[in-house]
């Protein structure tokens, strides 16, 4: 599997960002993610062990071999 190394400044829980909560350290952030809250989804394309919920603007269909 690939790994992703997180990045940015931890979010504060005391005074969390506008928007996405993780946006501060997110590499797909964008414009819409500081304004917009974005809604959690269980994303219909996950079956199995692999379905649980997302709240991201930009969650994709991702392989895993």
């Amino acid at each position: 599997r690939e790994r992703i190394i997180l990045s940015g400044d931890i979010p504060s829980p005391a005074n969390p960002p506008s928007g996405c909560r993780f946006r501060t350290r997110c590499w797909k952030a964008e414009e819409r993610c500081a304004v917009e809250v974005p809604a959690l989804t269980v994303r219909e394309w996950l079956t199995g062990a692999a379905a649980h919920d997302s709240a991201c603007h930009f969650a994709a269909e991702r392989e895993i071999g």
